[in-house]
């Protein structure tokens, strides 16, 4: 299931990825994200995944591939909290070919992913 965090706001599109990921939970969040980026330009994201367990089956892993490439440089950064090692390493895999910064941080690092995801770069507007 995906969950819109209550911290979301025009700059900043946090949800929190929690159980086992459907196809149905692709079609709920994909129009969400959709009208979010089509609205504001080049958000950051915070995924927090610390409750995340894994796909239903490869349709929904082959919808979240696809929602990540048609969104490939819509988003800025994204903060990808979790506490799980293979997300640390798909990430660090993943970083050098997504034109969004992305960043890993473990449980224990919730502050410093909010202020990450919050702070605003010096490239930005």
């Amino acid at each position: 299931m995906f969950e819109v965090l209550p911290e979301t706001d025009p700059h900043l599109l946090a949800i929190r990825v929690g159980g086992t990921l459907t196809r149905q939970d692709y079609a709920r969040l994909n129009p969400w994200l959709d009208e979010q980026l089509a609205r504001h330009p080049r958000p950051t994201m915070l995924v927090d995944m610390r409750l995340f367990e894994g796909f239903e089956g490869p349709g929904a892993l082959l919808d979240d591939m696809r929602s990540g490439v048609r969104h490939w440089g819509d988003v800025g950064r994204v903060a990808i909290l979790a506490d799980h090692p293979w997300v640390a390493w798909m990430v660090s895999l993943m970083s050098p070919l997504m034109r969004a910064e992305m960043r890993y941080f473990g449980p224990d690092q919730e502050a410093e992913a909010w202020a990450w995801a919050r702070r605003v770069t010096a490239a930005e507007p």
